[in-house]
């Protein structure tokens, strides 16, 4: 599922990921643990995406994502960028959830407006994933009017919802109440 080799990320002259290799195949679970500012964040934001490779290799599945040239990553176009972003969800720790966005919003709209799946199906799993989550009747509430634990829940939702073949997440537990 994941394939990430001779991984090196740095901000300036501070080397923050150093030589890091790992693969993970489907249906494993992984946990990444080590002390705050260690580089977990840094990693994550890296094989989501987020932040650019300074050296090594990135896949999913069968697709590279990044390549090493010898003299740091090269990454594919932007069809093939588009595609692993297809392959994952994020849940951040700190939730990024739409503030001007009720939770159904939330957790509907990548499904609907990037997918472009129909929306009677987006609708029902969104049900779903409330009554999984104990959200129910939360619906057409706005982050601010939740707490931190529900608005984890509404963030874990937002990622289960895209289906995606991988799940990130950054320490997800951390607010749950």
């Amino acid at each position: 599922m994941i394939d990430v080799k001779h991984l090196y990320k740095n901000f300036g002259s501070l080397e923050v990921l150093k030589d890091v290799s790992l693969h993970v195949d489907r249906g494993q679970v992984v946990a990444i643990i080590g002390p705050s500012g260690g580089g977990k964040s840094t990693l994550l934001r890296c094989m989501t995406l987020l932040e650019t490779l300074d050296g090594g290799s990135l896949s999913y599945g069968d697709l590279a994502v990044a390549t090493d040239n010898g003299s740091g990553s090269v990454y594919g176009g932007k069809a093939v960028l588009s595609q692993a972003k297809t392959r994952f969800g994020l849940v951040f720790q700190n939730f990024n959830l739409f503030p001007h966005y009720t939770v159904m919003k939330n957790i509907t709209d990548a499904p609907l407006s990037v997918q472009k799946r129909p929306k009677d199906q987006v609708m029902a799993q969104a049900h779903e994933l409330l009554v999984k989550m104990g959200l129910e009747g939360k619906e057409n509430m706005v982050p601010c009017e939740l707490s931190g634990g529900q608005q984890q829940r509404v963030a874990i939702a937002r990622a289960l919802a895209l289906n995606p073949d991988v799940l990130f997440f950054d320490e997800p537990t951390s607010a749950l109440d």
